[in-house]
Order: C-alpha cells, then structure tokens, then sequence
C-alpha cells in the first residue's frame, strides 16, 4: 500500500494501557501511512483530543481509572468528536449486551483479540479514508461557497454598475447634451426628438427636419462625409459613427458625434439608422487647450533639455579642466625641480669658465635663457591649474600698464597702434602686479598676432558696480565692486567654434613651434585666483575683446610703481655670502638636494643634507647647536615641509626656516605663523638673500622670497 502524502496523513490515536499491545498495533497498522498517535490511559488520550485533530481511535475497552466504555461516552460528548469514528479492541469475550452498550457509546466497530492484522488494516483503512474523503468534500464545499459568494458579490457589483450607467445616461439626455434620431429610408423621413432640436438650435414647432434642411446646417467642410458615412451605413447595414461641426441659425458653431445602427427586416436589409446625437463642443475646446497645453509643454521641456545639455556640458568641461590641471600642476611641480637643478648648476659652472672662453659663456647663456623660459612656462601652468602661489597687492591698474608701455610697444612692433583709455582716477585692484603684467603683455602678444596686416590694439579701464542681479556680467562675480579692463584688437576674430574652444589648455590656433596654448588658460586662472572673472567676445572679421574683472582695493594702499618682470630681477650683482652658515637642507629629489648644497657651498657655508623629514630630525639631534639655518622643501613623503616646521619648532623655537617650494597648497599654514618661503627655480642670489632673511641680515631686498605673515 503506498505511503499518503504528508499533507494528506490523517491521525489516529491507539488507546491501550498495556504498551506491548499499543507496540502491536503500530506495527500493524504502520503499512497504512497515516500518523499514529499513542496513548497509554483514558486521561492521555483526552489530552491528545483536544490537542490534535483524530480521524479513527482504536480503543480499548478493559482498562484501568476508566474503562472504554466510559471514555467513549466521554468522547461522544464534545461536540468536535460526535463524529469521529471509535473502534473497540477487546481480549475479553464480548455479549450481545456488551455489543449494544458499545454501540450506544459511540463505537463504530469491534476488533477481537487475538487480532487479525489484515482485518484491523482494512478496518481503520475504511474508516480512514472516510474520515479524508469527508474532510476534503468540506474543503470542496468551502470553495464553492466562496466562489458563489464572490461570484453573488460580482453580478451585485456589475448589476449597480449597469443601474448607475443608466442613471448616468438618463441625466445626460435629461440635461439636454444628447437628442436622439431616426432616418426612415423608405419615406425618406428624419424623427427628431428635443434634445436633437435644442442640440441643433432650432424650433421644434417650424423646424422640419428633411435631408435638405439637415444638410444646411452641416458645416460644409463636413458635408461631403457626412453624406457619405450615412448613405453607406444605409447600404450595408454597418454602424454609423461620426464627427462633424453644424452652423446653428444664430451663427455659433458646435461640435457633434452622431452614432447609430441600422435596423434589418426579415431578408436582412437596412430599412432604417437610428442612433444619437452629443454635443461634444465642450470636449473638442478641452482638446484644444489641451493640444496648446502640451505644444507649450513640450517647448516647455525642449528649453529645459536644452538647458540640462549645456549645464551638463559645462560641467563635463569644468570636470575636464580640473583634471588637466591636476594634471599640468603636479607636472610643472616635478619640472620646477628640475629646473632648479639645471639653473643652479649652469650658474656654478658659469663661475668656473674662463672669461676669455667667449664661446662657452655664449653657450651657458643660450643655456639659462632656455631654462628661465622653462620657468616662465612652469608658471603659466601653475597659473592655468590655479595653483601658482600668487602674491596679492594693491595696484594702480593705470600706473602699471604706464610703466609698461615701452615693453608693450615692443612687443607690438611697429605695424599695430598701441591705445590707452584709462581714467587717471581708476581705483585700484588687489591681485599680484607681475602675474597682471605677464598677462597684459600675453594678450598683447595674442592680438599681435591675430593682426597680421597690422591694426590697433585699445586697453580701457573703468570701474564697475555689480548688482545682485546683472544678466551682462559674469555669472561666477559675486555682487560688490570691480574694474574692468579690456584688451580690444582689430584683427580676424574668431568663429562661435574657436571661440568655444578659446580658453581650453594647449588650444592654439597658431601653427606648430608658435605657442603653446596656454596664454588665455593663464589669464583666466589669474583672474578666478584673484576673485574676478574672464569673457571674451569676438566675431569673425571684427577683432577680439578681452575683458578682465578685478575686485576693487582700497585707493590708499595702491602700488604707485610697476612691478619688476621676472623675480630674478629684483637681486642684482654678486651675492652677498655674509659670515659662514651651517645649513641644513631638507629635500626628498637629490638632485635639488645636491644643486641647493653646491650654491650653498659656493657661497662659503657648510651643509648638511637630508632626504626627509625624520632624517631632518636626526640630524638636527646629532648636530643640535651646528646648525644654523634650515632649508627644506613643502611636498616630501611622509612628513611635509610645515609638518617639520611645526617639529622644529617644538623643539628648536629660535632656528629659522626656510620653506622652499614650486608649489603648496598651504591649508593649514595659520598655524605655523610667519615663515618665508623661497620660490622654486632660485638663483644663487635669491638664496643668498633668503639666508640673510633667514638668519635676521636683510637689507631690505626679498626678490623671489614670500614670508607668511599669518597668526600663529
């Protein structure tokens, strides 16, 4: 006999005190793959009862506390058991009476010891599957219950949803929307009702509706459908569905839809369209709003695609323009170094070429000239990543480019009139003096070339007020105070796709070897470091204009003299070495480490060197009174340049440093206090003028030399 599946097992409780026998029955009855359950006195097996759901209990009739007799009639009497069938199991030798007394308990059957295992089998079997049938009949008929009950709730649904459809229809024609109509097509007669009268706006009682007087009131760019629709669902018998416009007699226009159906005689011929009318005037305006709505809607998205495109665009070339400058800064950095090495090392070399060899000196200076351009170029990368250490100043914007104006003039050549339009009381702009000179003369070389055939390059200044709101300035300004300097040419101009390309980095439209792309990223770099801003306009044809805004400063700071282009030109002749120093030189690149040392030794002083921070340390423990000044670079791994500071500081608090760097972004130097800094590439001279700085011996001269004036 197969096993039931466990879903579908069915309980059935063994009640016998003596546990062999209760072991007999199992066995037995175990083929029949229903769970069985077991109890050893009438007391279990009422526990078992109203704990567990019991499809059959085989019961024994002598047993002690209650006998099952008692325990049946027990049983008989909860209402959950009044149906569940009781088998009794005896080895006493049961009378007719006994029988009767069974039967009247409750019992269903009688199994008599020694048991037959296969009368026993069948025995609970029948009962079992009874037990399994009824339950899933009860199963069956909960289902279909619900299903009649979902099926009742779902006609009573659908009944109040026709009731209310209905009610709904009644309205619309009550409230006059709708009119109903016949064409009769053997008499060729038209039965209105009123709501077709008042729908066409006209007087039941003159009105007669023939094909004639309908067709009048069409619109009579309908007409011709109209007719046609009406004369073919007349001929087959197809449903009749239309749109069309009617002219009512007082001159105002409607929208109808007419629908109907044909009626068909005995031989399934049309002999009459019945249908209705709606005025569908208020639903045709709708929809046309609607369509205006969602035309403006779009033109709507359109603009703001066409926005969301250009912002993400400009964000696309903000990101890209970060990137490179990441990217160029840390390049003129790591060239910076180099540099340093090369010029401090054709400088010494210099020294030890005979004067007479005029050959080598020519070639040293073809030498340093190329280098010192190299340093030019450095710094223009450092302006266009916006990481140049600019040095802010009050300057008198109309005294710089008047001190200026010979070099323009060269610069310019003698085909291109060079113009000034600056007023005499222009206010003055905090930025760095060189780096606005270095940029007035790039866009003067620019220009000169956009000139080829000559022309005229104009500088104007004036100052201008920026509002909160101002569609015509630069929308990064901030609202406040500027000037506004413009560098305007007469040359060829430039197309909307140079233009957009204008301030990229390394775009040039001059040929190869002629520039290298970076005047305008410098400029622009400037300007935004010292809280202004760039535009330039142009068209093809009709010049560049270029204009730079600079915050205002305050008129009595200004720098009354233009600065000195070059840093390098500020130290003249020969290095003052002063009395002999011990130095301690600070840098991870060996080859800074070593130029620095032999410019140091040149001059007469000792040096110790040290590749990091904490050999910096170690060697200022091992040589603690020697040392008189330290020299170390900002970006060294692992402890930087101001990290040592703030160690020597602790521990040395009157041994000057000297922070020597191409670059540093410096966030925290507020902590450090005043601390001079040498601008990598230096000349022998600018560190000669350094130490003296330094060690407490200026004499009034910084040249390439910025100290931090912060508070500690």
């Amino acid at each position: 006999m197969p096993i039931q599946d466990l879903d579908d097992r069915v309980n059935i409780l063994l009640v016998d005190d003596q546990p062999a026998k209760l072991l007999s029955y199992e066995v037995i009855l175990s083929e029949l793959g229903e769970n069985l359950i077991k109890a050893n006195s009438a007391r279990e097996a009422l526990e078992l009862l109203l704990k567990t759901e019991v499809a059959v209990i085989l019961l024994d009739v002598s047993m002690p506390e209650l006998d099952g007799f008692e325990l049946a009639t027990m049983i008989r009497e909860h209402p959950r058991f009044q149906k569940t069938a009781i088998i009794f199991v005896s080895a006493i030798q049961i009378t007719e009476l006994d029988s009767l007394r069974g039967y009247e308990a409750g019992a269903v059957d009688y199994v008599p010891v020694p048991v037959v295992p296969e009368v026993l089998r069948a025995k609970v079997r029948i009962f079992a599957e009874l037990y399994r049938k009824t339950r899933q009949l009860e199963r069956l008929n909960a289902e279909l219950e619900q299903r009649v009950a979902e099926r009742t709730a779902a006609l009573e649904a659908s009944a109040a949803r026709l009731q209310e459809s209905e009610r709904r229809r009644n309205l619309a024609m009550a409230a006059g929307r709708m009119g109903s109509w016949e064409w009769d097509f053997a008499t060729d007669r038209y039965i209105w009702d009123e709501g077709q009268y008042r729908i066409f706006g006209v007087d039941p009682a003159s009105f007669v509706p023939t094909e004639a007087a309908v067709d009048a009131l069409i619109h009579p760019e309908d007409l011709d459908a109209v007719r046609e629709a009406a004369r073919n669902a007349a001929a087959t018998g197809e449903y009749y569905d239309r749109e069309f416009r009617i002219c009512r007699p007082d001159g105002s226009l409607r929208w109808c839809l007419a629908s109907g159906a044909a009626t068909l005689d005995e031989r399934g011929r049309p002999i009459r369209l019945s249908g209705i009318l709606h005025d569908i005037t208020e639903r045709k305006r709708a929809e046309q709003a609607l369509q205006l709505l969602n035309e403006e809607l779009e033109h709507r998205i359109e603009e703001r695609t066409r926005e969301r495109e250009m912002a993400l665009a400009q964000l696309f070339e903000a990101q890209k323009i970060d990137t490179i400058g990441q990217l160029t800064g840390g390049v003129a950095h790591d060239f910076n170094n180099l540099l340093m090495a090369v010029l401090g090392s054709l400088e010494l070399l210099k020294k030890r070429i005979p004067a007479e060899d005029a050959r080598s000196h020519r070639l040293l200076d073809n030498a340093v000239q190329g280098a010192e351009r190299g340093a030019a170029l450095t710094q223009r990368l450092l302006a266009f990543a916006r990481r140049q250490e600019l040095k802010p100043e009050t300057v008198d914007v109309a005294k710089l480019i008047g001190g200026m104006e010979d070099l323009l003039a060269r610069a310019l050549g003698p085909a291109v009139m060079l113009g000034k339009h600056l007023p005499k009381d222009l206010a003055p702009v905090r930025v760095d003096a060189n780096q606005l000179e270095l940029a007035i003369l790039n866009l003067a070389v620019n220009a000169r070339d956009a000139m080829p055939l000559g022309g005229s390059l104009s500088i104007l200044g004036r100052e201008e007020r920026i509002p909160s709101e101002d569609a015509t300035a630069p929308r990064e300004l901030p609202p406040g105070p500027y000037v506004r300097l413009e560098v305007v040419d007469t040359g060829l101009g430039m197309d909307e796709a140079t233009l957009a390309r204008a301030t990229e980095p390394f775009f040039t439209t001059k040929g190869p070897g002629k520039g290298t792309g970076l005047g305008l990223s410098m400029v622009q770099g400037l300007a935004v470091q010292s809280g202004g801003a760039m535009t330039v306009r142009s068209e093809p044809g009709k010049g560049t204009t270029i204009a730079l805004w600079l915050p205002q400063a305050e008129r009595a700071e200004a720098k009354a003299e233009a600065p000195e282009l070059g840093a390098a030109a500020a130290l003249d002749g020969t290095p003052d070495a002063g009395p002999e120093l011990t130095v301690l030189v600070v840098d991870d690149d060996m080859l800074v480490a070593a130029g620095t040392a032999a410019m140091l030794e040149d001059l007469g002083h000792r040096v110790i060197e040290a590749n990091s921070g904490s050999h910096a340390l170690d060697a200022l423990r091992r040589h603690e009174h020697a040392i008189d000044v330290v020299i170390t670079d900002h970006a060294m791994p692992g402890m930087t340049g101001l990290e040592l500071v703030q160690r020597i500081r602790a521990s040395y608090p009157s041994l000057p440093v000297i922070l020597a760097s191409g670059y540093a972004e410096i966030e925290d130097a507020a902590e450090y206090g005043a601390l001079p800094r040498l601008a990598k590439p230096f000349r022998q001279a600018e560190l000669a003028a350094a130490i003296a700085v330094a060690s407490g011996r200026a004499a009034g001269r910084d040249g390439n030399i910025v100290p931090f004036q912060l508070p500690a």
